[in-house]
């Protein structure tokens, strides 16, 4: 520009044009000005409805991760064991203009009822879109992008410093709009030593996809492998290859259904006495739909192979079922349990415990309320399996409200609990003579022992047969039992509760 300037002011032909040529310049200015100013003006506006934007976003990430926190906490009061004592807890929350600094505690119970505590710290990204997920190469727009960490408690000390300033266990989760979210567990290996117990694991991942304003989720996860021993007590507890699967999807009528498997390849406890439990393709399946608060749940677990020590037992599969079951009913019922034992103070020795008429009473009348909803459960199916056969079982039993009477006996009141009984078994000898050879190493040791199972179950079945308890049929003992209204019907042939009674005792006398 200085050098345009001075040839114009040296050029005397150019004098007359001089004024033109300096208007057109300054015309020129004028309208770059302009533009630079409307860019900035719009880059101005950009930033502040950035900033606005991202604040927002912040306090509307807020407000769902305490309402999400709050949906867990009413999940678990209506699903978990009562005792367990677990909650999530948002210990403090720090919100920022672009990110907050969030700290959760879940608290629980360990087996002997102690308080545990898992804490973790929480970086949250606001959207609309969280610098921290640009970073990672995600553009969505969403609600927050989440990074978590477990921080040291008394209960987790060890977990953490294991790492070596790392963290076992770093949550990443995509908060999306509308009540979505992806999260991504990652769990670090470990090699410890912890108050004489080593444990080391492979480390792992485990994946949730949230929907439905996180109501439902998909998740999955995978671990190679998990060790646990003690040197001194010669214990071991291996897993290997396990696999978790779990659905949980919300209705608008109240209804929560359960879906969750888990498989592990090997399974080995050794308690050091030379005949360590070892279990191959084991499977853990558990479906549960609750609406309102009626529970209806299955249980089943599947042994591929199970030896203890060189006794091979073949396969297993055993299973619960549950209908009907007033989940708060049996929450408050645990409420009140525990409210007596603690009035009682500490006693190892349960049968010494003797209760007022106030606390029976207390404890009858929750567990009347239990019992309002006709809850039904069952131990089906159970199947034992091994080359030569299997022997089959089921129970079943229907419960139902006892007349509200406090002046009545326990056997009266049981009577009356007890609306319907159905039991089915089907025995093989074929099976249970190859299970008792099994137990034994060498060819003439199991010859004995298979005559051994032959002889204890002709006898005993035979008793059974006699008794009219039992029908044999190519080789395997059938009972059908069926109980309702005091009357007993076995395999087809009904009788008084009495009569069966004494034909049972007879087999045991």
């Amino acid at each position: 520009m200085v050098g345009i300037f001075s040839t114009l002011g040296n050029d005397p032909d150019n004098a007359a044009r001089r004024p033109c040529l300096n208007h057109s310049l300054a015309f020129t200015l004028r309208q770059r000005m302009r533009k630079s100013t409307g860019l900035v003006g719009v880059v101005a506006i950009v930033a502040i409805a950035w900033v606005g934007a991202t604040w927002y976003v912040g306090t509307r990430a807020q407000q769902t991760i305490e309402d999400v926190v709050a949906q867990a906490n009413e999940r678990l009061t209506e699903v978990s064991v009562p005792a367990s004592g677990t909650s999530l807890e948002i210990v403090s929350y720090d919100r920022g203009w672009f990110s907050s600094q969030v700290v959760y505690t879940l608290h629980m119970k360990d087996a002997d009822g102690a308080a545990r505590a898992l804490t973790m710290q929480d970086h949250l990204h606001h959207g609309p879109f969280p610098w921290s997920a640009v970073q990672s190469g995600k553009f969505a727009p969403m609600l927050a992008h989440s990074k978590a960490h477990v921080v040291a408690t008394p209960a987790t000390q060890a977990w953490v410093d294991s790492q070596q300033g790392g963290s076992p266990l770093t949550i990443e989760t995509q908060v999306g709009f509308g009540g979505s979210g992806h999260s991504t567990w990652t769990f670090a290996p470990v090699d410890m030593m912890d108050e004489g117990d080593a444990l080391r694991f492979s480390g792992g991942q485990l994946l949730v996809d949230f929907t439905d304003d996180f109501k439902s989720n998909q998740a999955t996860g995978q671990f190679a492998s998990l060790l646990l021993t003690n040197e001194e007590m010669a214990e071991r507890l291996e897993l290997k290859d396990l696999q978790v699967k779990s659905s949980t999807q919300s209705s608008n009528n109240d209804t929560v259904t359960v879906q969750s498997q888990a498989t592990v390849a090997a399974f080995t406890l050794d308690e050091g006495d030379d005949s360590p439990v070892v279990i191959n393709d084991m499977a853990i399946h558990f479906d549960s739909v609750q609406t309102g608060k009626l529970l209806d749940g299955t249980l089943r677990y599947d042994f591929g192979q199970v030896a203890v020590g060189e006794f091979a037992l073949g396969s297993v599969s055993i299973g619960g079922k549950v209908l009907q079951l007033d989940m708060e009913a049996l929450r408050l019922l645990a409420m009140e349990y525990d409210a007596i034992q603690a009035s009682l103070g500490d006693n190892d020795d349960e049968s010494a415990v003797v209760l007022s008429n106030e606390q029976e009473a207390r404890l009858q009348e929750r567990l009347q309320a239990v019992l309002a909803s006709s809850p039904v459960f069952s131990i089906e199916p159970f199947v034992w399996k091994n080359d030569q056969g299997e022997t089959r079982g089921s129970l079943q039993a229907s419960l139902a409200q006892p007349a509200a009477d406090g002046k009545q006996s326990v056997d009266l009141m049981l009577a009356q609990m007890l609306r319907q009984l159905k039991l089915d078994l089907a025995i093989s000898r074929p099976m249970l003579i190859q299970a008792f050879g099994q137990s034994q190493g060498s060819a003439d040791e199991r010859a004995r022992m298979e005559m051994m199972g032959a002889m204890v179950y002709d006898q005993y079945m035979g008793r059974l047969e006699q008794a009219g308890l039992v029908q044999q049929r190519d080789g395997t003992a059938i009972l059908d039992l069926h109980y309702e209204d005091q009357v007993v019907t076995v395999n087809g042939q009904a009788m008084p509760v009495a009569e069966f009674m004494q034909r049972a005792l007879s087999v045991v006398m």
